[in-house]
């Protein structure tokens, strides 16, 4: 888990360690869920930790989740769908990787996201 208010590089260092550990690792880019439904931009998280731990990405796209709001959602069962896309890995840098080799990664995260969602959910990476 990441701390919203305090993000530090615990978090980063223990996803680092869990991969260096052959577990799987689940990552939101974006950190939340989006109240319009539409994609917000990515944060770096990802992309620092895969272009450090060299780990293929599979990226998933999820909608449905705007619908679950309220304390009776469950009662109407809102479709929740998840598409699978088809795993990458980074393009590895031989030198440092920089602040913008960072963004450009998360642009590239996002981008195999969006993919995998219908255009009216895709926000800013339509």
């Amino acid at each position: 888990p990441v701390n919203r208010r305090r993000p530090g590089k615990n978090s980063l260092q223990e996803a680092e360690q869990a991969l260096a550990q052959g577990f799987p690792l689940v990552m939101f880019p974006e950190s939340t869920r989006s109240i319009s439904a539409k994609m917000r931009t990515g944060l770096p998280g990802a992309a620092m930790v895969a272009v450090k731990s060299g780990v293929p990405i599979l990226p998933i796209g999820i909608t449905g989740t705007e619908r679950i709001k309220g304390a009776g959602w469950w009662l109407t069962r809102p479709v929740i769908r998840v598409n699978i896309g088809v795993p990458f890995i980074l393009p590895s840098k031989s030198d440092r990787v920089t602040k913008d080799d960072i963004t450009d990664y998360t642009g590239m995260i996002m981008h195999n996201i969006a993919l995998l969602l219908p255009i009216e959910y895709r926000g800013e990476y339509a």
